[in-house]
């Protein structure tokens, strides 16, 4: 019996502020290995305006939503911009969401690594922070190594984190969902929400939801991004350089 490839579409979301990095990640998104007849891209756009929204379709043919988010907090509008990716994913024929951040470069063969790990969710690697804090964007939920003698629980790897990638699919509770390969039905009974009370980004919020529904979140530690994150989370762009084989 032959195995029949899966459809999955590529979610995006972005906003002006990620056009530093642009058309190397388009680029690398074309250099993807699984094939294009089963890969469908949509992006949703938080921009300011619609400006930007609108190269993206007239330059590049993209699919993209947009709307005006005037008087929303940052956590508010990323919420449903990842709602808005979840709700064409969910109106789709594809069988699985590949959630992939715009300033984020996995390899080429991506989509069928994480295929691979056969996970109704599951992460890859990619790292946030500069210089000597570089670490992997991941969170243990109050769990750390055994060689740790410190009182207080780790909940982060930090510069801790070797013992932990070593090429196999883990457990974790939170791993970003920078780039998040997740199966139709975990989306139709999770989205995205912020809660103005308690400051979260929403992939904290989602990996909280999973986790009191008794639904794990795997991170494949065998599969790093390039996180080019230029505008923000501490990076000192302006005297740090980096490159792609981080």
């Amino acid at each position: 019996m032959k195995y029949k490839l899966p459809k999955v579409l590529i979610a995006i979301p972005t906003y002006e502020g990620k056009n530093y990095c642009l058309n190397e990640f388009l680029t690398n998104l074309r250099n993807f290995t699984y094939p294009k007849h089963l890969l469908d891209i949509y992006i949703a756009d938080n921009s300011k305006t619609n400006t930007n929204a609108k190269m993206l379709n007239k330059k590049y043919g993209m699919k993209v939503f947009w709307k005006d988010y005037t008087g929303s907090s940052v956590f508010e509008k990323m919420a449903d911009s990842h709602n808005q990716l979840r709700r064409y994913f969910l109106e789709s024929e594809a069988d699985y969401m590949l959630h992939l951040e715009s300033d984020i470069f996995p390899p080429p063969d991506v989509i069928e690594q994480l295929l691979w790990c056969r996970k109704p969710i599951v992460n890859a690697l990619y790292q946030v922070f500069d210089g000597s804090w570089r670490t992997p964007c991941i969170a243990l939920n109050d769990k750390k190594h055994e060689l740790h003698n410190e009182f207080v629980f780790h909940t982060t790897l930090d510069n801790f984190y070797h013992w932990y990638i070593d090429g196999s699919v883990k457990q974790t509770f939170i791993a970003g969902i920078g780039c998040s390969l997740m199966k139709k039905k975990v989306m139709q009974k999770f989205q995205f929400r912020d809660n103005p009370e308690e400051q979260k980004p929403p992939d904290t919020w989602f990996a909280e939801d999973l986790r009191q529904a008794g639904v794990k979140n795997w991170v494949h530690t065998g599969l790093l991004c390039f996180h080019w994150n230029q505008e923000d989370w501490g990076r000192h762009f302006e005297f740090v350089e980096y490159n792609k084989s981080e």
